[in-house]
């Protein structure tokens, strides 16, 4: 692929600010609690994760003065950034700023710089110190060595689950920059969990140096569970008017050596938050560059960005043999690969340079795929556990546009093998009727607990039990399958296939319009499996028909006469999930009087939004050009909804939002879930940029943009500019070259095969 010159994205600078403190470096590792108790004390006392075990506290520091009493440090302010987190102190004439990150290596590393203002050298006792928690059971979390090792401590730490079988074991080393003074490893029972120096018992033994002691070498005495304390004490002298550099990490791996490496790296270099920086730095630059005069959809362009760095995966074990991006942050369901994220993931990350993530997002489904075809829901990266449950996801149009930027036969081939096999089960397993039209089973799915649409097949649908019902969305998903496959199997040479899947195709798209389009309420709806009776209530994915060409100009009442109407789904903040007339609808998502954590009778969820802002600027540019300024306000103002009291400067990523207030549910603590598509709708719809079978498609919306400009986007062996000024027209840029213009924002067509 050739290269060409462009400026470097806007990083660090565009997503600054100071209510903010997630950190990730991209491997297996993350900081990002929900509720932090202790941000304000240096260290990491609030839990990390590694994979899906909350792995915490991880370490704090204590500043002693000679007489060993504690330099009290008062917070005074923090700035974040993707790559750092940096925090202010001050303590008795001294000035402390501490940057903390996590770098790719899963170290966490807090970086102090101490000042001394004054006209007097001043001495100090730095400790780094960590209280793990031990159950002494077979279930749960246990602390089982704890050694020195060089100019470090080493922890393995285990995790056991109900059964009694190892879920997750995890090493934990800490280390200093500077050379050791004294060690010291306690066992204890009782006291809090707290980062207070006067609740150790090294508060009551340190005399200039610690003890020594070396609990859990030879094991714990005594009766099970409590804690194991464990420090490293250091000795320092800061000269007057001068500033010296301390750094203290802790590196997580699931060997031992790896993580005495990892530490060792780290704590080596003469600037970690600069490995740090580099990495994103890097993240960053694999990615299209997009600036435009708006600064909700700038900075929503590049926190998508960051938040799918935040979460991804590399492990390259055989559980996740290739790099992933999990759903959200930290302990919990979503702390995985799950399938109905994954396909949206393939969506953004086919945008990227190197296609590897974006394959990779099919390829850890492929490993797992199950005897009769189907893919899991959810790859749990415990020890013991098989991989869980089931979702629909649209995979054929994932691959399908991941082919279409990164074209490939040798992909091209394993994915084809796969999906056929996929098809194959939802035609064996889904559809015994033979309708094609296909099978929900219980409401979780579809991703989409808690709707009217689930009770017209069972009236306790939401009590989990079994139910069938034909789904819109999970046929939709079907059909863009088969014209997947009958794309791949022509470019295989394979017509036989081809003509196979063509077939299909076709019998689902009428399907679909003779059973689940309602003539009378103009709206595509379920329908029950063999007498094809239609739901009386309607859901967002009722709209989903439309980024396909099942939907026709016939099919428009759907979009004017209800998306388009604000007593229906064009709420303040569209689009509720369930239509906002529906008995069971809730802004604030109540379900039969009681809030639920995942409701979707009411709520804006960013995947639907995704989704129906798709199906609308699709058939604006198929369908009705009229539709195209509403396709742009809905993405607008979806991305517009995700930013913190309509901040430009606090965008956020949670899962939903109240549809009446664009209130966030921060009640739930998943900021950063990776559930939706919106770097895709800003490329594909802002600037404008659709790839298909060798042509490039330039059909921008029409935002009420003073400029904007994409560069570096990838389309086979060749990079795509597009730019666009009132005074210079709407202008296509390949491998460096104008290949097209237009004096309006009108469709350009560039073949680039």
């Amino acid at each position: 692929m050739s290269t060409v010159a462009s400026e470097a994205p806007p990083l660090e600078d565009r997503l600054r600010r100071d209510d903010k403190w997630f950190l990730g470096g991209g491997r297996k590792a993350i900081w990002a609690p929900e509720w932090p108790l202790w941000l304000d004390r240096p260290g990491f006392w609030d839990p990390a994760c590694f994979y899906d075990v909350a792995v915490g506290p991880v370490f704090t520091v204590t500043f002693l003065k000679p007489d060993g009493c504690e330099l009290e440090l008062e917070f005074i302010n923090r700035t974040w950034a993707p790559s750092h987190l940096t925090q202010a102190y001050y303590g008795d004439g001294l000035e402390v700023t501490e940057r903390r990150a996590l770098l790719p290596d899963d170290a966490l590393v807090s970086d102090f710089l101490i000042s001394n203002p004054g006209d007097q050298p001043r001495d100090l006792h730095a400790v780094v110190w960590t209280a793990l928690p031990r159950t002494g059971t077979d279930e749960g979390h246990n602390v089982d060595l704890f050694e020195r090792r060089d100019n470090a401590l080493l922890a393995r730490r285990k995790w056991h689950d109900a059964q009694g079988r190892l879920h997750q074991e995890v090493y934990t080393a800490y280390g200093v920059s500077l050379p050791l003074h004294s060690t010291s490893v306690h066992a204890a029972e009782g006291a809090p969990n707290h980062p207070r120096w006067d609740l150790t018992p090294f508060r009551e033994t340190f005399d200039g140096q610690l003890d020594g002691a070396t609990a859990l070498e030879g094991g714990v005495p005594g009766r099970p569970g409590g804690m194991v304390y464990a420090a490293l004490h250091v000795a320092l002298t800061v000269p007057p008017g001068e500033t010296i550099r301390l750094a203290a990490g802790c590196a997580f791996a699931e060997g031992a050596e790896e993580a005495l490496d990892n530490l060792e790296a780290s704590l080596g270099s003469s600037d970690p938050v600069q490995i740090s920086a580099d990495n994103w730095e890097s993240w960053f630059r694999s990615v299209p560059e997009f600036r435009c005069s708006d600064a909700w959809l700038e900075t929503a362009y590049w926190y998508r960005w960051y938040g799918l760095k935040l979460n991804r995966i590399d492990a390259r074990t055989p559980r996740l043999p290739a790099p992933c991006v999990y759903e959200g942050v930290n302990q919990g369901w979503f702390r995985h690969a799950i399938s109905y994220s994954a396909q949206v993931h393939m969506l953004e990350c086919k945008w990227m340079h190197d296609p590897e993530l974006a394959r990779g997002a099919l390829r850890n489904f492929i490993a797992h795929q199950g005897e009769n075809g189907a893919f899991p829901g959810c790859i749990l990266t415990g020890q013991a556990e098989a991989p869980t449950g089931f979702y629909h996801a649209n995979w054929g149009k994932a691959v399908r546009e991941l082919c279409a930027a990164h074209p490939d036969d040798e992909f091209q081939r394993e994915a084809y093998d796969a999906l056929a096999r996929y098809a194959d089960y939802f035609q064996r397993e889904r559809d015994p009727e033979g309708s094609h039209l296909y099978d929900v089973i219980n409401q979780a799915e579809t991703g989409q607990e808690y709707m009217a649409r689930y009770l017209f097949a069972r009236a306790d649908a939401d009590d989990w039990g079994p139910f069938r019902l034909k789904g819109v969305d999970a046929t939709v998903y079907i059909y863009e399958l088969y014209r997947a496959l009958e794309e791949m199997a022509e470019r295989l040479g394979q017509d036989d296939d081809r003509a196979r899947w063509a077939a299909h195709a076709d019998a689902t798209r009428d399907a679909v319009r003779r059973a689940m389009w309602d003539p009378e309420r103009g709206f595509f709806v379920d329908v029950a499996p063999q007498t094809e009776a239609r739901c009386p209530s309607l859901a967002a994915v009722g709209f989903y028909p439309f980024f396909t060409d099942i939907a026709t100009a016939d099919h428009l009442r759907a979009l004017t006469d209800h998306l388009l109407n604000p007593e229906e789904f064009w709420t303040s903040w569209p689009v509720p999930s369930t239509v906002s007339s529906d008995p069971s609808y809730s802004a604030t998502g109540e379900w039969k009087g009681k809030r639920m954590s995942c409701p979707w009778n009411g709520r804006a969820w960013l995947m639907t939004n995704s989704h129906v802002a798709d199906a609308l600027a699709r058939a604006a540019q198929s369908l009705d050009p009229a539709l195209s300024p509403h396709a742009a306000d809905l993405i607008h103002r979806t991305l517009k909804m995700t930013f913190l009291d309509q901040d430009p400067n606090r965008p956020s990523s949670y899962e939903y939002y109240n549809p009446e207030t664009a209130q966030a549910p921060v009640f739930r603590g998943t900021d950063d879930y990776m559930h939706s598509f919106l770097a895709d709708l800003i490329l594909k719809y802002v600037a404008g940029v659709q790839l298909s079978n060798g042509r490039l498609v330039v059909d921008p919306l029409p935002f009420e943009l003073e400029y904007f400009y994409a560069d570096r986007i990838p389309a086979g062996d060749h990079w795509i500019r597009v730019t666009w000024r009132p005074d210079d027209g709407l202008r296509v840029f390949v491998d460096g070259r104008q290949a097209a213009e237009s004096r309006e924002r009108s469709r350009l067509e560039v073949a680039l095969d």
